[in-house]
């Protein structure tokens, strides 16, 4: 039956979305992606990256004016800033933040670090204050204790240390990055009790063929011994810290007080400082107590230790933090090219533009590529007197790096109108390697991207020359998926999490999205992530050595997928593959998880009734789609109205009931851990409940909760429901 299924999607999605509303299609495919020029990119990107530019700053005001001319040149209309005044972070540059190693007793130093990183590349790296370690919204203070390793500072880390009689309390937590967003770390060792936190790259993570200078940069893409990440704490629901949910508008008013984020914990009262590998090293080597499991063990030399306490009776930890928080003024940079036939149906490219430093991996290569494309976009149209039918919008998003805010502010004030106009949202935050493409998506834009990476040339000879000529014949031999049903010829695409700006389209407003980038196959993050040495140096002598031929392949997969959704008669939104996940997929892992706890907790009944109706109802939507493809080829007549239905459908899984803690999480299908705001969740508010029935020890509890479950089983089956109706002419 599935190979029968299989056979009509592939005939009958060829017909439906391989219609273009320009009759020269193939030409003019053609030469936009000929006219994507990487060393105009490479231009683009020297310019944007001549200084550090964090939001907030008179140098990333400038960087906002080098864009809005780039656009300006390239053609697009209407290039316009759009602000909004927003809580942001910073240190002082001229006073760094410290950690050292004391005697309680006599107060004397044994050691203590400078608070900044050693400059490598000096006429790239030179500029005052740029090499300054410092975290934002960090607590500001001081704080003296014994410090305690806590691993990768998830949940089940801090269970380990209880279980082992290691309290955090009042202690200085030392926590590994990796796994888990850093903001997430911090608040539960906050929550547990630590009086401050360190977080520390770990060899093993970013010195992987060793620390010896031979091995790092700037002779290779591992971090060096002085480097480290930066980034933001702030864990709420994105965007500005005092307006939540509301767009933070210069007219407008807080919804939240300083005070009040903080008891909220959407930032950190208690200092928290990063610390390279070079100087976590003379703490962790003097760490006291029980070993640690080996799963906990690291890149270094030696025994690393659960703590409390250092070598030495009267050692203990101080950590330094000079931090300040200020309202300042962010601006978004929005421009477009106007579509001829739908010109209020937009098709949107989005890419953050403030950095941490300098920023040429994150997210400045993604910026420089931007501007390539809108470059390309009007040169293309001059040369074949063709333009789009729908609208492209371009968005250059401000403050992304303290927690979504350009694009969430945007999002919050114009959230009706993005809901009416808006087909997909196309995202690149940055190119980390030269390995392969890779996206994140959602089922219904599975084919086209497919379709495009198909299109691109590959842009790495040793690839070519192993027989892989395509952006598609890396990606699929380097991320080969067996999870699509139907589908063993599809490479890997996870749905998008929280780590860029796409997030708040597709969970807030139910807007189909991709974010797709370059990335390593062996790591989820680059080495030099949020470092001092994210200059032109890394890409122009590491990873993209052959006149940025990368930047120029994701440049003409972004061209080419933002005009195939622009330009076809019927929006690629394959709906056919959507039904086949939610069915073979989605529905079919929850029945079993759901069967099997039914049949050992016979009090959970009522959830267990839920899913099959709601199994049921997905089987309505796999057949109904169906019929509508033969509609559709029967009666070509109807493609404006297809499509019009087709482009609205993932609105419907949006549901503000769904999570009321988390109020900004309102996909039914797709959401964002609380756990780590960088994963995404199949249904989550579901599986959460059945996390809790598997824990509850008493039959009225698991009773309660199996009530709590098929009421959340049947908010996702209202939105399927919601799918269905979608296509009906009447109500």
């Amino acid at each position: 039956m599935r190979k029968i299924h299989l056979l009509i999607i592939f005939c009958l999605t060829l017909f439906v979305c391989g219609i273009d509303l320009d009759p020269n299609r193939a030409k003019t495919q053609s030469v936009l992606i000929n006219n994507v020029d990487g060393l105009k990119i490479k231009e683009n990107l020297i310019a944007i990256t001549a200084e550090p530019h964090v939001a907030g700053t008179p140098q990333n005001a400038r960087v906002a004016e080098t864009i809005a001319n780039l656009w300006k040149r390239a053609g697009l209309e209407d290039v316009r800033f759009k602000e909004y005044k927003a809580l942001l972070s910073y240190p002082d540059y001229k006073n760094p933040n410290h950690v050292s190693i004391i005697d309680k007793a006599t107060g004397k130093t044994y050691f203590e670090t400078n608070g900044t990183s050693p400059v490598i590349i000096p006429s790239e790296q030179s500029t005052p204050g740029a090499n300054v370690q410092w975290l934002a919204y960090s607590g500001n203070g001081t704080a003296t204790g014994e410090p305690v390793y806590a691993h990768y500072g998830r949940e089940e880390d801090f269970q380990t240390l209880k279980a082992a009689g290691v309290s955090v309390k009042d202690k200085i937590v030392i926590i590994r990055y990796g796994l888990v967003y850093r903001g997430n770390k911090v608040k539960l060792a906050q929550k547990y009790g630590a009086k401050a936190v360190i977080l520390f790259s770990d060899p093993a993570e970013v010195a992987k063929d060793g620390t010896d200078p031979s091995k790092t940069y700037p002779n290779s893409e591992w971090m060096p011994s002085g480097g480290v990440q930066r980034g933001s704490l702030e864990v709420g629901p994105g965007g500005d810290v005092l307006t939540p949910l509301v767009p933070a508008i210069k007219d407008g008013y807080p919804t939240l007080t300083i005070e009040e984020a903080y008891e909220k914990q959407i930032i950190p009262k208690i200092p928290v400082i990063p610390l390279s590998y070079g100087d976590a090293y003379h703490v962790l080597s003097r760490l006291s107590g029980k070993a640690a499991p080996n799963d906990w063990q690291g890149g270094f030399n030696f025994t690393y230790r659960y703590g409390p306490g250092l070598d030495g009776q009267n050692f203990v930890l101080k950590v330094d933090v000079n931090s300040k928080l200020e309202i300042r003024t962010i601006r978004n940079i929005v421009g477009y090219i106007k579509g001829a036939v739908e010109a209020d149906q937009y098709v949107i490219l989005g890419n953050h533009y403030d950095a941490w430093v300098y920023g040429s991996l994150d997210p400045s290569s993604g910026t420089a590529v931007l501007a390539e494309v809108a470059r390309a976009f009007v040169k293309t149209m001059k040369q074949t007197n063709w333009r789009p039918a729908r609208t492209i919008m371009f968005c250059a998003w401000d403050a992304e790096e303290y927690g979504l805010m350009g694009s969430t502010e945007f999002i919050e004030e114009f959230e009706k109108q993005l809901s009416e106009r808006t087909v997909v949202y196309l995202n690149v935050d940055s190119i980390k390697s030269n390995d392969s493409f890779a996206a994140d998506t959602i089922p219904s834009m599975f084919q086209q991207v497919i379709e495009t990476a198909k299109l691109i040339p590959n842009p790495m000879e040793k690839e070519i020359q192993a027989g892989r000529t395509t952006l598609f014949d890396t990606w699929f031999n380097t991320f080969p998926s067996k999870s699509i049903p139907n589908h063993p010829d599809y490479p890997v695409m996870d749905i998008p999490g929280g780590s860029s700006d796409m997030a708040g389209f597709l969970n807030y407003v139910g807007i189909p999205v991709i974010d797709f980038k370059y990335r390593n196959a062996t790591w989820t993050e680059y080495p030099l992530y949020h470092s001092l040495y994210e200059t032109v140096f890394a890409e122009e002598h590491i990873f993209d050595t052959k006149d940025f031929a990368v930047h120029r392949a994701l440049g003409q997969f972004w061209a080419e997928l933002a005009r195939s959704y622009a330009d076809k008669t019927i929006v690629p939104l394959n709906v056919t593959i959507f039904a086949e996940q939610l069915v073979y997929s989605y529905v079919h892992d929850l029945q079993k998880v759901v069967k099997t706890l039914a049949n050992k907790h016979p009090e959970i009944a009522d959830a267990a009734n839920q899913v099959e109706k709601f199994a049921a109802a997905s089987e309505r939507l796999f057949n109904r789609v169906q019929d509508l493809d033969k509609q559709v080829q029967n009666d070509i007549s109807i493609a404006k109205w297809y499509s019009n239905r087709v482009s609205k459908t993932e609105r419907c899984f949006i549901n503000p009931n769904m999570s009321p803690g988390q109020p900004q999480a309102r996909h039914l299908l797709y959401s964002i851990s609380e756990k780590n705001v960088y994963a995404a969740a199949t249904m989550s508010h579901v599986y959460d409940i059945v996390s809790e029935i598997e824990k509850a020890t008493d039959v009225n509890t698991r009773k309660e909760l199996g009530v709590k479950l098929a009421r959340a089983i049947a908010l996702v089956q209202y939105g399927v429901n919601c799918f269905i109706n979608q296509f009906d002419d009447v109500i």
